[in-house]
């Protein structure tokens, strides 16, 4: 066969089969069947490479990182909507629209809201040429490589669509490979994500679209500009090779809400997490005549689904104990379904919420998934409550070694174990260690962690990096425990090993010094650059240092004292913190600032926009103080943004902090 034919047919296959496993979850190839496809094809495309199709599915694996993402003014505006909670006020708004459009009732349609991020997607010749972030409505980021690794957005259309195309949609991440990806961060020690909202948003942001590639967003389209009406725009992009939404309606608004009840259990049972319906004017005529406010169109408005409760029995109260010995009540509950998915443990948070709900064990609770993420306990069911049920009981011991509980000062609302030696504490403090926050050793997770803890070998977190001072013992050592084959015992001594010259900054973060935090082991590491320097100074000369006021001081002198050889024995070790790089601050453009980045900036996370600062001479605080010199706010920017506008502290924007680093 020509070869440009036979890629042509390998592509349609391989999309095709990649949308029946990833977004239909219907495979009819096995995993070798559908490999030998792909191999054939990036076979052929590196045997002609001039004959190769830009917008080929192997493509779809990322590109090189970027610096960050550009700012793309939308063509048409790209508005938010309006929201309603209940019939009555669907009603009013309809009445507004009827009023609009001269007493005429329009037909709506109606489908579902997916919980994710809005993207629109600009075609040009029938080839995906941008992807736009929704942004402030306005001015959005192109994210274009990253659009071009999710699998269900297609890179080219058929011959029947337009040459020119803007699809709007969402993108999202499935309920099943949000666990996934849990699964995998919990065995490297990273954070959570909270929600498959916000690792697709996050994810999105990514400035390597390989990170993206990895993660398998999907997408459903629910605007195409231009279209004479709804129903019409979206069997059109059906057939161009667009997934569709599982659920829609049209009609006059009885059967609109006759499809929001229907909906509402219906869509728990979905891969992906919904938040409520969209209702829109269907017709594109009537929706101009309708047209918008400066911030939401007058035809479309969102019904949002209350949160989702339910109520079950607390079999029991169990107290955690976490890396500083704070305790933790957690209710053991009933197993109940919330939110699609099964709910047997919440968080009390303290011993004051415990006393303030009042619950006790047999007592029947409301549980509450706000936004369907995260399950807590709401309340106690009236009369629910057990004849001569006894309330819990606050330990007074630490439920894991028995040892003294109490608070470090009388203000504090937590209860810690007092136990310097306690198992739970190492155990929480050597997932930290390891975390991604701090040190990031590849494969130092939960599982791992247990077995640490119960081998006994290990007094403090730092004696794991002890292993690699034998490397014959201690792959031995590692290669012996549960589920860790020698590869993987050989990876974390690989880990360990470049870990011992991490950053002296990531290194005290790691040590779990109490109340000393990621950004405030920064700000030491560049005032005492070695730990034999740290571990030498007095309260006075600490509290000195941006940010380090008394308690922090007397927390880390306390420390110190209990851990008085501790550079010693890591130099031992074959542990030697990097020192912070030293800057020439009077040459640097925001050399003297004290900078504060609060809220989401349109490309840059937050660490990224406090490392620019960084580079670019500024000392970077987490609190807005009378010493900070300027603000870099985004949207959402809350608390900090008011305390500074009160204080008259310079506020800037993200393009500000870009302008700077690119003049210098």
């Amino acid at each position: 066969m020509d070869p440009i034919a036979r890629m042509k047919e390998l592509a349609a296959q391989v999309l095709e089969h990649r949308r029946r496993y990833y977004v239909l979850d219907a495979p009819v190839l096995s995993d070798a069947e559908y490999d030998a496809l792909e191999r054939e094809l990036r076979d052929l495309e590196a045997q002609f490479p001039l004959l190769a199709d830009p917008n080929s599915p192997t493509r779809r694996v990322g590109a090189p990182p970027v610096d960050h993402f550009v700012k793309t003014k939308h063509r048409v505006y790209m508005l938010s909507l309006d929201n309603a909670y209940s019939e009555s006020e669907l009603r009013e708004w309809e009445a507004r629209v009827v009023k609009g459009l001269a007493g005429v009732r329009p037909t709506y349609a109606a489908e579902l809201k997916v919980d994710g991020l809005s993207l629109s997607l600009r075609y040009e010749n029938r080839h995906l040429v941008e992807a736009i972030t929704r942004g402030d409505g306005e001015t959005g980021e192109s994210v274009t490589e990253n659009a071009r690794t999710i699998a269900d957005i297609p890179l080219t259309l058929p011959d029947d669509a337009p040459e020119r195309l803007e699809v709007r949609g969402e993108v999202f991440l499935s309920r099943r490979r949000w666990e996934e990806l849990n699964l995998q961060r919990d065995t490297r020690g990273e954070a959570r994500f909270a929600n498959p909202r916000n690792a697709a948003s996050g994810t999105m942001k990514s400035l390597d679209s390989r990170v993206v590639a990895e993660r398998r967003l999907q997408f459903l389209p629910w605007q195409m500009l231009g279209a004479p009406d709804h129903a019409t725009a979206m069997q059109a992009l059906a057939a161009w090779g667009f997934t569709t939404m599982p659920a829609t309606t049209e009609g006059d608004l009885n059967r609109v809400l006759a499809f929001i009840e229907d909906q509402r259990e219906a869509r728990l049972k979905l891969p992906f997490d919904t938040d409520g319906v969209v209702i829109k004017v269907e017709a594109l005529t009537q929706q101009e005549v309708l047209g918008t406010t400066d911030r939401v169109p007058r035809w479309a408005i969102a019904y949002k689904f209350p949160a989702v409760q339910a109520t079950t029995t607390v079999l029991g109260i169990t107290w955690q104990v976490g890396r500083t010995g704070k305790l933790t009540p957690v209710a053991e509950l009933e197993a109940v379904e919330v939110a699609g998915s099964i709910v047997r443990r919440a968080t009390l948070h303290n011993a004051d919420e415990l006393v303030r709900l009042g619950l006790c064990v047999g007592c029947r609770v409301f549980i509450e998934k706000g936004g369907d993420v995260i399950p807590k306990v709401v309340a106690v069911v009236p009369d629910s409550l057990p004849l001569n049920a006894p309330l819990p009981e606050i330990p007074t011991a630490c439920p894991v070694c028995t040892g003294g509980v109490g608070k470090d000062t009388d203000e504090e609302v937590a209860i810690r174990c007092l136990n310097p030696e306690c198992p739970a504490k190492l155990e929480a403090r050597l997932l930290h260690f390891g975390s991604r926050v701090a040190l990031d050793i590849e494969g130092v997770g939960d599982a791992l962690v247990e077995q640490l803890d119960t081998s006994q070998r290990l007094a403090q977190p730092w004696d794991l990096v002890a292993v690699v001072n034998n490397p014959a013992q201690g792959l031995a050592f590692l290669s012996n425990l549960d589920r860790m084959a020698e590869k993987s015992a050989q990876n974390v001594m690989t880990a360990l090993d470049t870990a011992r010259t991490k950053p002296l900054g990531r290194w005290l973060h790691a040590l779990g010094i109490p109340m000393v935090g990621a950004k405030t082991a920064e700000l030491l590491a560049e005032a005492f650059p070695s730990l034999e320097q740290l571990w030498a100074v007095t309260e006075e000369a600490l509290q000195a240092v941006d940010e380090v006021g008394p308690k922090v001081a007397a927390s880390l002198r306390a420390f110190v004292m209990l851990h008085p050889e501790l550079p010693l024995h890591l130099a031992a070790m074959g542990i030697q913190p990097t020192p912070p790089e030293i800057r020439k601050l009077g040459s640097l453009p925001l050399a003297g600032a004290v900078a504060v980045v609060t809220g989401t900036l349109p490309t840059l996370s937050r660490e990224e926009a406090e490392a620019l600062l960084k580079r670019l001479g500024a000392k970077v605080a987490s609190a807005v103080s009378t010493k900070t010199t300027v603000l870099v706010a985004g949207e959402k920017a809350g608390s900090k943004l008011a305390k500074a506008q009160e204080l008259g502290i310079a506020v800037q924007n993200e393009a500000w902090l870009l302008a700077i680093k690119a003049e210098a």
